[in-house]
């Protein structure tokens, strides 16, 4: 996709998450916070790949000058989530 984007002269957005913290020892999160996070745990598997796709983009932004963005989306709320889920959006709409 990068590629893809380059080719055609294209802004590209990855939509990350908090994953990337891992499970953070400080909350909220500042941007400075580098996170918390296990390796080999259950769910490292989307925690590291939530920060290997940041790396690369940002390493693709600092060899070619794309015009990229990154978002980490937080506590939202959507269509087939549980109104009693526990997070801060769906306790809030109760």
């Amino acid at each position: 996709m990068l590629n893809l984007a380059k080719q055609n002269n294209a802004s590209i957005l990855q939509a990350s998450t908090s994953e990337v913290y891992g499970n953070p020892l400080e909350h909220p999160q500042k941007e400075s916070y580098w996170g918390n996070v296990n390796p080999i745990g259950l769910r490292s598997c989307y925690d590291e790949g939530k920060r290997c796709c940041e790396t690369l983009f940002m390493d693709y932004y600092r060899e070619n000058k794309m015009d990229i963005r990154i978002i980490r989306i937080f506590n939202t709320y959507g269509p087939n989530m549980s109104s009693n889920d526990g997070r801060v959006v769906s306790n809030f709409i109760i």
